[in-house]
């Protein structure tokens, strides 16, 4: 700026950004915007965000920067409707939102025909029964204690007339659910169709779905300039697939997740909350590919307040995708226990006398995914404490034999004598939560040689990483033996450990008693074990796992998971 300037802002010469899918989907969960300039030597980012009661966006296009550093993106969530309304002989679909204790229509939706039961103050149910009725709430009744009355007369679902033209509400799939599928529209929609069913039979159909089967995670750039149409279509030339797997624990069929994504110019991603997914459950990922960082986190069981950034959780690394490219990845799948990911950001290291120690108490069967534990009051930002209260961990170190350091987790900094000596290190991790029912305990003993270091050099602790055929609630088929694999590595840095032998012991009575298994080496660390299942193990069972490796520099691994996973029938 050289001078003052005015500028225009006419609403009629904006140009909307339009997302196209290959399947119908919908906005769903926070949705963002954000401008970028760049110029000498200064920069400045603003963005904005909406709670998906907003449904479109216009922007004015622009002519093309020349000076300096200009982008505008966007930010979107897209996934299969979760509820649409359709009335007979009317277009175009209006507005519907369910209740947020709401039980769904289901899958297979529900058509209805629609009686207009009046006032919320008086409403009268006498001609609804099995059918859908529509209730005017204008001024403030209790509306779960409106269903109750409407389900007790044999109502199939209730429709409440808001009285603001935005009848938005957000739906939560955990918690008490309310007596019958209750939807809400706003005053106008309501009131034309309360018309409509007074006047003559009026049919409305309901349909969509809570889990739905695919996701597109969008980023929608516009560098330089913004065009006169912005318009952004999801395709292999501009996205990545990702087929996510969400293994149940065993919790209350919902976790929490977002994959946050940011711009190469941004140290952090912003404007971007919390989501719901069910577990148990495979889905077809479509994210933006090229330049835009995205790291995915995915917590066990729901979060207290998703209006806050998921700051709990598995996480995996920050990372880009190419266009054109698959992916599969498991969440939350067995084993669950300690251990140092390949790869990982902050190795367990001995930098002069000090013992750096980084083990994540949570990893699970895919590599790279890792949690802390979360204490009581300390769980971050949007996260339930009575969800996390059960998480404990603590950690010994010995040296020669005799205790020199007691911590409350293995992510610590110690200070060590200068010789060197040989090393234990003792770390058990507990989750005792309603949500939470594999790998429920675990115990893990490295021994190791370590001296003086004039440099940060990892530490020679030996890792175990389990391959077991479970499925997507963590269960394995019911057979007389089941093959797990199980390979030891060295963490990165490290020469491949020699001569490792492994030892792998299974009980289904929570350790009370063990049995070993067969173990058959496989070739570059990598071995079989035929777990096999006593006889007097029927029916569902949970599969605890203790796992012992040596290599010949002295070092050795021993894990113990309690419920590594379970059988099934």
């Amino acid at each position: 700026m050289t001078k003052d300037r005015t500028v225009t802002l006419d609403a009629r010469k904006t140009t909307p950004v339009t997302i196209r899918t290959p399947r119908p989907a919908e906005q769903r969960g926070i949705f963002s915007y954000q401008t970028y300039r760049r110029l000498d030597g200064h920069s400045l980012t603003a963005g904005t965000m909406y709670f998906d009661v907003a449904k479109r966006l216009y922007v004015s296009p622009t002519d093309t920067v020349t000076e300096g550093t200009f982008e505008f993106s966007s930010r979107w969530q897209l996934v299969a409707p979760l509820l649409t309304m359709k009335v007979q002989g009317t277009k175009p679909a209006p507005d519907v939102y369910y209740m947020p204790a709401s039980p769904l229509f289901g899958n297979g939706g529900a058509t209805l025909t629609a009686v207009d039961a009046g006032d919320a103050a008086h409403p009268s149910f006498t001609s609804a029964r099995g059918r859908l009725a529509l209730v005017t709430n204008n001024d403030g009744v209790d509306e779960q204690e409106l269903a109750r009355k409407a389900a007790h007369a044999g109502v199939r679902a209730l429709m409440l007339v808001h009285f603001s033209d935005i009848g938005w509400t957000r739906w939560s799939p955990v918690g008490d659910r309310w007596a019958l599928p209750t939807v809400r529209v706003g005053a106008s929609t309501g009131a034309q169709l309360a018309a409509r069913a007074r006047a003559h039979p009026t049919t409305v159909r309901f349909a969509g779905t809570a889990e739905s089967p695919y996701l597109y995670d969008v980023m929608q750039v516009s560098k330089q300039r913004i065009p006169q149409h912005v318009v952004y279509t999801v395709s292999e030339r501009n996205t990545a697939v990702v087929h996510a797997t969400y293994a149940d624990n065993g919790g209350n069929g919902w976790a929490g997740e977002q994959r946050f994504a940011r711009r190469p110019y941004q140290d952090t991603a912003w404007l971007q909350y919390t989501r719901f997914v069910p577990t148990g459950f495979d889905r077809t990922e479509y994210v933006s590919a090229d330049d835009t960082s995205w790291q995915h986190l995915v917590h066990y069981t729901t979060t207290f307040d998703v209006d806050m950034p998921l700051a709990v959780g598995l996480r995996d690394a920050p990372r880009t995708y190419q266009a054109g490219t698959q992916g599969h990845e498991t969440w939350q799948g067995a084993v669950a226990r300690p251990s140092i990911p390949a790869r990982f950001e902050t190795p367990t290291v001995r930098d002069g006398d000090q013992l750096r120690l980084r083990i994540p108490e949570f990893t699970d069967s895919e590599n790279g995914h890792w949690s802390r534990l979360a204490v009581t009051g300390d769980g971050g930002i949007g996260t339930s404490v009575a969800a996390q209260a059960g998480d404990s961990a603590a950690a010994q170190l010995y040296r020669d034999g005799v205790r020199i350091g007691e911590m409350d987790s293995a992510w610590s900094d110690v200070e060590v004598p200068a010789g060197a000596s040989t090393y234990r290190l003792e770390l058990s991790t507990a989750r005792s939560s309603d949500d939470w029912k594999y790998g429920t305990a675990t115990t893990t003993s490295w021994t190791f040689r370590s001296g003086r270091t004039a440099r940060a050099t990892p530490l020679s602790l030996l890792q175990l990483d389990y391959d077991v055929p479970v499925d997507a609630h963590n269960s394995v088929r019911s057979a007389s033996t089941t093959t797990i694999g199980v390979k030891v590595r060295a963490q990165d840095g490290l020469t491949v450990p020699h001569g490792v032998d492994v030892r792998v012991e299974a009980s289904y009575d929570d350790g009370r008693t063990w049995a070993r298994a067969k173990v058959r080496d496989r070739g570059r660390n990598s071995f079989d074990a035929q777990v096999g299942r006593p006889s007097s193990a029927r029916g569902k069972a949970f599969v605890s796992l203790r796992v012992t490796a040596t290599a010949d520099n002295g070092s050795s691994v021993r894990q113990t998971v309690r419920r590594a996973y379970g059988v099934s029938r």
